[in-house]
């Protein structure tokens, strides 16, 4: 626990750079990350100490409140504290940009961010957990409302301030709930709870809803795609890439410590809304044109499959019994730990193409490889990862998604079970079909081609730290996805020790296979990949060759840029396929008619509208304005109108209780 405090010594060191003189804006700054970085660092390696039972957890109480460890809290901690190194180098960098625009408030509230989801993983007690999801709250609110200056920055950090705090009301109540039926709030103590069964169900729907919505499951994902392109690069890739995994780490607990015994129901709920979030997710991003809202509705979709994965877990635990479920689990943990490193590079790698051509507009891009050849090269490989292609670790997470899914349908013989297998291997192959024609779009129409304007004709490459930052995380995901077995390995030990019987052997999944479960050998596809390579580059080399290069024939006239696949032409057959569900909105405008025979000059805007938004949010908001419209005409500030308002309410409960005495 010593090192955790450490941890929280140098985020504070970080936060209290918000005190330096404006002149030393620069220095505070470096500090700043150099305090984030040392930080994170000491959190990751106090997190592996306790995953490797190198070190004893313990538990640090004042009062009512304490601080604890376990092996579910060590695996969060140790990602929070990976993804926060990484981050915090590449906001070295990439912060610079907002030089004499707040820059020590953005490196105080950073290290606020990361030191409050650290001790939210650490709160041993209902209270504690409740205040830093709150301090986590209201620092990432403060740092996606950082260019307070533009309208639609502030409009999207509002909309995320109601939501979580929305979420924070229903994970409250499951608090309350679970507290006032143990000896205290206390989370050993909440574990021996004496909840009925009638009442576990509302704890368990309260805490699911608020989980679901900080981890962005449809149809409480709203403020997810507003909120991320809004918040500076680096904060949206700690906010996806740890933020919304805690989401899992909080329902993980309930599930695990407070509710052990689940009801049927429960599961099919949690796979059902993950499964229906992966789809849509991956659907909508497939429409964007907003590099960052392509990423969030993509996180979206990647927590759907956590999600059902674990929900799957629960199923295979419900039915099959015998410790089943531990597939589900480790199957969601370990794509828990991939997209967190993915989406940390992809945002990074957003962030790097923003900083060079100052804009999110994907038609405004084309040929950013030769101006971005180290940005190319990185988010080619996290474009491959998030379409869950071998050889990197989307894969990993992703097969082993499938597996329990496969495992869910031999081990249980009910027809309603090979019914929601059936759903799920639809719906999950659709989600994989369409992530992978998602992040070939995104990466082609970017980086391939001809510039389409003169922002990415005069495009720059990042800096040393953006560049050493995305280079770790390119590392990692190749790493894991060509050799994983250190990661389940260590993922293995995370789950308790009585649910952890039915694979001892699970680092080995992927390489060696088992009875039930298919397996792919990673390593003999490496060994075909680069035999094919080598081939094709001999080859090459030994090939006499007379190259003459000219223009290609277009009917008697140079192509052009816009002779090229646009994203939003990239994207509609889909669009026509899936009209039914996107209802997209079509505007064509005249904006010049010269001739009136020729010469017209035509405007397209087309939008996709968030379908859960036109349906479900904007109703209720109508309904709510109404609500307190008609509430504001009661209160019209008469002292008489008040009066006969409390005589009405004496009067209705007297004849209530003569009524029912």
């Amino acid at each position: 626990m010593n090192l955790f405090f450490l941890a929280a010594l140098c985020y504070s060191i970080g936060i209290i750079t918000l005190l330096f003189p404006h002149r030393w804006q620069k220095g505070a700054h470096y500090t700043a990350s150099l305090a984030a970085i040392f930080g994170s660092a000491l959190t990751a390696y106090g997190a592996g100490l306790i995953l490797f039972d190198f070190v004893q957890t313990e538990s640090l109480r004042w009062g009512s409140y304490s601080l604890t460890g376990d092996k579910w809290s060590a695996a969060f901690l140790l990602l929070t504290g990976c993804a926060g190194v990484i981050t915090s180098i590449y906001g070295a960098g990439y912060a610079l940009s907002y030089l004499g625009k707040r820059l020590r408030m953005l490196g105080a509230l950073w290290n606020l961010f990361l030191g409050s989801m650290v001790f939210v993983i650490l709160a041993g007690d209902a209270f504690s957990f409740l205040f830093f999801w709150e301090v986590m709250a209201v620092a990432s609110f403060l740092l996606v409302n950082h260019e307070a200056e533009k309208r639609v920055t502030w409009n999207a950090a509002y909309q995320y301030l109601v939501m979580t705090h929305i979420g924070t009301a229903a994970i409250m109540i499951a608090f309350l709930l679970t507290g006032t039926h143990s000896s205290s709030f206390a989370f050993a103590d909440m574990a021996n709870n004496t909840l009925a069964d009638g009442m576990r169900s509302v704890v368990f729907v309260a805490a699911f809803i608020g989980f679901a919505l900080k981890a962005g499951l449809v149809p409480l994902h709203v403020w997810l795609p507003n909120a991320h392109p809004a918040a500076p690069s680096h904060v949206s890739a700690l906010m996806s890439g740890v933020m919304l995994k805690i989401a899992l780490y909080g329902f993980g607990r309930f599930v695990f410590s407070f509710v052990p015994v689940w009801n049927y129901w429960w599961c099919i709920l949690v796979m059902l809304a993950g499964l229906i979030s992966a789809f849509l997710g991956v659907l909508y991003a497939q429409m964007e044109t907003d590099i960052k809202r392509i990423l969030a509705y993509s996180s979206v979709e990647n927590m759907g499959i956590i999600f059902a994965a674990f929900g799957c877990g629960m199923l295979l635990q419900v039915t099959a019994g015998n410790n089943w479920g531990t597939i589900g689990f480790m199957a969601a943990l370990v794509h828990c730990y991939n997209h967190s490193v993915i989406k940390v590079l992809m945002f990074m790698s957003a962030g790097s193409i923003m900083h060079a051509t100052g804009s999110k507009n994907l038609e405004l891009f084309g040929g950013l490889l030769k101006k971005l050849p180290y940005t190319g090269a990185f988010c080619f490989v996290g474009c491959m990862a998030l379409a869950a292609l071998p050889l990197t670790n989307g894969f990993i997470g992703e097969w082993m998604t499938l597996q329990s899914f496969i495992t869910l349908a031999s081990t249980s013989y009910g027809q309603d079970i090979r019914l929601w297998s059936s759903v799920a291997f639809i719906l999950l192959g659709l989600t994989g079909a369409l992530a992978l024609g998602c992040f070939v779009r995104f990466f082609g129409i970017a980086f391939l081609g001809r510039a389409r304007s003169i922002q990415a004709q005069e495009a720059h490459e990042a800096d040393r730290f953006m560049l050493l930052a995305m280079g770790i995380s390119t590392v990692l995901v190749l790493t894991v996805g060509i050799y994983p077995a250190p990661l389940l390995t260590m993922l293995g030990r995370v789950l308790p020790a009585d649910t952890a019987v039915y694979m001892p052997g699970i680092a080995d999944v992927l390489q060696s296979g088992g009875e039930l479960l298919l397996a792919y050998g990673n390593m003999l596809l490496l060994f075909a990949v680069l035999t094919v390579l080598c081939f094709v580059v001999v080859v090459h080399m030994t090939q006499k060759r007379y190259v003459s290069s000219s223009i290609t024939w277009n009917c008697g006239t140079e192509p052009t840029a816009r002779q090229q696949y646009s994203a939003t032409g990239f994207s509609k057959p889909l669009r026509r396929a899936f009209d039914y569900l996107l209802k997209p909105k079509r505007e064509v405008s005249y904006v010049r008619k010269d001739h009136p025979y020729f010469g017209r000059l035509l405007s397209y805007k087309l939008e996709i509208p968030d379908m859960i938004t036109e349906k479900l949010y904007l109703p209720l908001q109508k309904y709510f304005v109404v609500s307190s419209a008609f509430l504001r005409r009661l209160q019209q500030g008469s002292v008489r109108l008040y009066v006969s308002y409390v005589m009405a309410a004496m009067i209705a409960v007297l004849i209530w209780g003569a009524i029912y005495k």
